[in-house]
């Protein structure tokens, strides 16, 4: 499966980063799109290059954003978050999200990309700041 991935700029909590690693295997994930900001999405990407998972990477265009996160492939130039939010979803069969928080923000690229997902269609697996999970399909 490919699997799109967004997440928090404060990186994932220990409980995330457990369920991420157990959803890796539960989902069947083949591939892992992320948009190689810092936190959780460099720390997914370290997840799933361990697992020798096929990892991509659309970039955003605020530097001071970037992971520079080494190894997986960069597929698009960088752009402007909210546009490159939309096009890691448009490329995955499913959402994996992880809020730094357990309520929805309206000033959120996390949880922009989660409304996105949702409304197009894409299944949505929310892994929560305690570990626990929401699915949305």
């Amino acid at each position: 499966m490919i699997v799109s991935f967004t997440g928090t700029r404060q990186g994932m909590t220990k409980r995330q980063i457990k369920t991420f690693v157990n959803l890796m295997y539960e989902v069947g994930m083949q591939t892992l799109i992320h948009g190689d900001c810092v936190g959780a999405d460099a720390d997914a990407h370290i997840l799933a290059m361990e697992q020798m998972i096929d990892v991509l990477k659309r970039p955003c265009n605020i530097e001071r954003q970037r992971a520079f996160t080494e190894g997986g492939r960069v597929v698009a130039e960088p752009e402007a978050p909210l546009i490159r939010n939309r096009k890691i979803v448009d490329d995955g069969e499913q959402l994996i999200a992880c809020p730094a928080t357990f309520q929805e923000e309206q000033r959120s690229g996390t949880w922009a990309t989660i409304r996105y997902a949702k409304r197009n269609d894409k299944s949505v697996i929310i892994i929560w700041p305690d570990g626990s999970r929401r699915y949305d399909y």
